[in-house]
């Protein structure tokens, strides 16, 4: 293959995105009270939210590792390389550290793009790429293209259950606590690859209009934009929220996707992760 894709599994697709895109997938791995999970097709996303929900402990999770890219970089001459933000995994060093020591010895180019974002974050990114390499640009002309999609690029997040981002150091206990007693819904995203919150809802379907609202404020107009949504068992959500975007903007395009393994740790049941 000339040009490649290659992104961490935090990169999802649903069918018609898998045929439109050529991705190589590079596995993260979960563990839940001894039981590993890898990240893959067979990934039954409503099991997997049951075995956390039944456990006291927080869900272990392991990056990729360098060797996995290493394998990866063999399949093309030229490797577009998407990873979860740097600011939260290991992802991005083991890339980077698997991209110096396959070019001591092979002829390549390898570019890797820090997402600064998750889940639909990575999935616009690789329908970005997709759409550059389509379109016959050179290598350099795609990474400047992308590089500078990913400056402007929205990440946002409404989680139902806060228990993973608590016990894993994302959210404070008192944080957690107040929003789950009082309903709230923060809408939550990703500035310069970090979380913080960016507005305060009471309710979901509060927060869904909200975020839409948000959406609606950032541009007149999408028309050559695509709008990632992805979910963790809230299918209906995610459904209401493509309604309510559909309706007040011109996106050319809005996927629904479903989170994978490393995502559905995070997004938990009935999270809602979306991109722009």
């Amino acid at each position: 293959m000339e040009k490649i894709i290659i992104a961490d599994s935090s990169c999802e697709l649903n069918k018609e995105l898998k045929d439109k895109i050529n991705l190589k997938s590079i596995p993260f791995s979960v563990e839940v009270d001894g039981k590993v999970f890898i990240d893959g097709d067979d990934f039954n996303q409503q099991s997997f939210v049951k075995e956390m929900a039944n456990s006291s402990n927080a869900p272990t999770t392991a990056a990729p590792s360098p060797n996995l890219f290493l394998e990866a970089f063999e399949e093309g001459k030229e490797n577009f390389v998407i990873t979860l933000s740097s600011k939260l995994s290991a992802t991005h060093n083991n890339a980077v550290l698997a991209r110096d020591i396959f070019l001591e010895n092979n002829e390549a180019k390898i570019h890797i793009f820090d997402s600064k974002s998750a889940s639909s974050g990575e999935t616009l990114i690789a329908v970005k790429l997709q759409e550059c390499i389509d379109n016959e640009m050179s290598f350099e002309e795609i990474v400047e293209e992308v590089e500078n999609f990913i400056q402007n690029m929205k990440t946002y997040f409404i989680l139902d259950n806060f228990d993973n981002l608590i016990k894993n150091g994302r959210m404070s206990k008192f944080t957690g606590a107040i929003a789950t007693a009082l309903s709230f819904r923060p809408i939550m995203g990703a500035e310069d690859g970090k979380i913080r919150l960016f507005e305060k809802t009471r309710g979901f379907n509060k927060a869904l209009v909200k975020l839409k609202d948000m959406v609606v404020r950032e541009k007149d107009s999408y028309r050559n934009d695509t709008f990632i949504i992805t979910h963790c068992d809230a299918e209906k959500r995610a459904n209401d929220l493509k309604s309510l975007i559909e309706e007040n903007c011109d996106f050319k395009d809005v996927q629904i996707v479903k989170t994978g393994l490393l995502s559905s740790v995070y997004a938990n049941g009935g999270g809602i992760v979306v991109a722009f």
